[in-house]
């Protein structure tokens, strides 16, 4: 006579292989999105072309990956959410429930993301640590720096623009927030260069997907201002749990939606403290060197 050993309902597994093949299938989509082919190739030729000889400060040359593979990656995810209906017939995994559909294209996030991490090895080979333009900071905090501005944003833009499409049935939504995003990081920069020091205008700063943490001075050298790099991936990260568990809300239901609202209210106690942290972390005032 022979046992049969099972880990687990055969429901679960069910869901599991459910969630995998969704994942697949909306991976080989948003690979395919026209919109992503761009900004993957934008970034592609950036790197082809070479280091620019006369960069003064890093922040001058690694906002690009937060457009492009973050912002338009978060166009991409909106549009390819918004169109899912057309791909729900996957044959062996109908019918799903909404959230394991949303949980599916959550997790096509990992090509944005692991195209950032590219993106910074091939930065940091180009601009070393120890390079004069990334300023006062110390070599771990450099690291910590290019990790929100380059990699966090193309895991975070994508999650935003599954929420976002989970929510909004206006189809230039994802335009219009990344034309709001890009205008309070522009308004908030231009501000901190009048008031380096000042405290609440760090957290202002801060309080944003994506920030500068450094300045070429007109005197000559670089200002790096204030504020914890570290303790800001920790608030960016937080804003990627939050999207994630936004986009799960919809279509609930019953213990799944206690759930997901009881983890939402801790991490956003979480990203409270965490933006907290992060503008009273770091230096004190800006440091020009």
């Amino acid at each position: 006579m022979t046992t049969t050993l099972t880990f687990g309902p055969p429901e679960a597994a069910t869901g599991r292989t459910t969630i995998t093949a969704l994942a697949a299938r909306e991976t080989r989509r948003l690979v395919l999105n026209p919109v992503f082919l761009f900004a993957v190739a934008f970034i592609v030729y950036a790197l082809w072309a070479g280091p620019d000889t006369g960069l003064t400060e890093i922040d001058t040359a690694n906002p690009y990956p937060a457009i492009f593979l973050g912002g338009f990656g978060m166009m991409a995810t909106y549009w390819l959410t918004r169109s899912m209906r057309a791909s729900e017939p996957v044959a062996g995994v109908t019918p799903v429930t909404l959230p394991a559909r949303t949980a599916a294209l959550c997790a096509t996030a990992i090509v944005p993301f692991g195209c950032g991490c590219l993106t910074l090895l091939a930065f940091l080979h180009f601009h070393p640590v120890g390079d004069p333009v990334y300023g006062a900071f110390s070599p771990p905090a450099r690291i910590a720096v290019l990790v929100g501005q380059i990699v966090i944003p193309c895991l975070g833009g994508p999650l935003l623009g599954v929420a976002l499409g989970r929510w909004v049935r206006f189809p230039g939504a994802a335009f219009v927030l990344f034309l709001i995003i890009y205008g309070w990081v522009s308004l908030v920069t231009i501000v901190t260069m009048s008031h380096p020091d000042s405290l609440p205008v760090a957290v202002l700063r801060l309080f944003s997907p994506f920030a500068f943490f450094s300045l070429h001075s007109d005197a000559g050298g670089v200002t790096a201002w204030r504020g914890s790099p570290w303790f800001f991936i920790g608030w960016q990260l937080a804003l990627c749990a939050i999207a994630v568990l936004v986009a799960l809300l919809r279509g609930a239901e019953g213990r799944l939606r206690s759930r997901i609202i009881r983890a939402l209210t801790i991490v956003l106690a979480a990203a409270v403290i965490l933006l907290v942290l992060a503008g009273t972390g770091g230096f004190t005032h800006a440091v020009t060197t």
